[in-house]
């Protein structure tokens, strides 16, 4: 056989192996494809529902109204209670993060390495507001304690406790945060 008729045969089992393929199982494949992502989408949107989702920090008045929502980070272990919103250079109007502990005690805080003036809300086990402390300046290593027993401390942007009118007594409720 000729290299010419080689190629010919190449080039016309190339087009047979293509003309063979049914353009149903792309069609197939592109669905099955669509239907698996949307499937995701709605089964991660439930379990973030469910199992977590946005971690909020609401805050309400004495008549019970919310006056502010802040969607927090949480520090827990002891490496991210150190580290806190250290080295940050922005926070969202409505961010924060949220300091967990397992009881109420006086709790002691400082800027060393923070970039972003912030608001000091200590909270109690019953999520009440004992104290805050407003517009701690950035870098600063003096002290800022809570004023009585806390559990949680909410850091959030220099302003917004005042702006949303929190202050001892505010209670607070916890959405997606666990206990």
């Amino acid at each position: 056989m000729s290299t010419e008729n080689k190629k010919r045969l190449q080039i016309a089992d190339c087009r047979l192996q293509s003309d063979e393929r049914p353009n149903g199982n792309i069609f197939f494949s592109f669905t099955t494809l669509l239907a698996l992502i949307i499937a995701c989408v709605v089964l991660s949107g439930y379990f973030r529902a469910v199992y977590g989702g946005e971690r909020q920090v609401n805050f309400y008045n004495t008549d019970g109204q919310k006056t502010c929502s802040f969607n927090v980070e949480l520090a827990i272990t002891p490496e991210e209670q150190e580290r806190g919103l250290m080295f940050r250079e922005r926070l969202p109007d409505n961010g924060g993060m949220l300091f967990l502990s397992n009881r109420d005690e006086m709790r002691y805080f400082w800027m060393k390495n923070t970039f972003i003036a912030l608001d000091l809300i200590f909270l109690s086990s019953k999520r009440k507001v004992v104290s805050v402390f407003h517009s701690a300046r950035p870098m600063d290593e003096t002290t800022i304690s809570s004023l009585y027993p806390a559990r949680y401390v909410l850091e959030v942007k220099a302003g917004r406790a005042g702006l949303c009118g929190i202050k001892a007594g505010t209670q607070a409720r916890f959405i997606n945060i666990p206990k």
